[in-house]
């Protein structure tokens, strides 16, 4: 199974046009605005990468009111992916971030062992690009600042971060 997650930047005000018609493509196994440079983030799964790839360029690329895309590859081999209960995640996790880190080559698997360690991260793929993403919850949003930058951060092989705040509470997954 190939993986990616495409960050999105659309004109201003589309955001939700451009939700509603990325859940509409059978690949698209999440998306959810967030905050900062990128406006949504997006994860899809296809059989191949080449139907990946088919995917993004010629149906997400060609979706009116978006100006940008940047995709990230997962490597399909190395993924953290905790068994949860949704409800329990709902009662307790009201804030969700998507961190993307930069790592140093050749530290990605190691860094993956050392992340499923931290009970606040859920999920993670490692990603073509010495980097990889993960999605963190905690109660609030400065809790998920306080687990980026007194756990994540202080990890071996770490050279930076990129918080991607979930703008809705609860990041839509179908």
């Amino acid at each position: 199974m190939a993986k990616a997650y495409v960050l999105i930047t659309c004109e201003s005000g589309s955001e939700d046009y451009v939700l509603s018609s990325l859940r509409s493509i059978d690949s698209v196994k999440m998306a959810t605005g967030v905050f900062g440079t990128y406006d949504i983030l997006s994860k899809l799964e296809a059989s191949s990468e080449d139907l990946l790839k088919d995917i993004i360029t010629k149906k997400i690329r060609k979706l009116p009111r978006i100006r940008a895309t940047y995709t990230l590859m997962a490597d399909g081999k190395n993924t953290i992916a905790k068994k949860i209960d949704g409800k329990d995640v709902l009662d307790t996790y009201m804030s969700y971030a998507y961190i993307l880190l930069d790592c140093e080559k050749g530290k990605e698997v190691d860094t993956m062992q050392n992340l499923s360690k931290i009970a606040e991260v859920i999920d993670g793929d490692v990603l073509f690009t010495s980097q990889i993403i993960c999605n963190v919850v905690a109660p609030t949003y400065n809790e998920i600042s306080d687990i980026v930058t007194k756990k994540i951060r202080k990890l071996a092989g770490i050279k930076g971060t990129t918080t991607l705040n979930v703008i809705n509470h609860k990041p839509r997954s179908f």
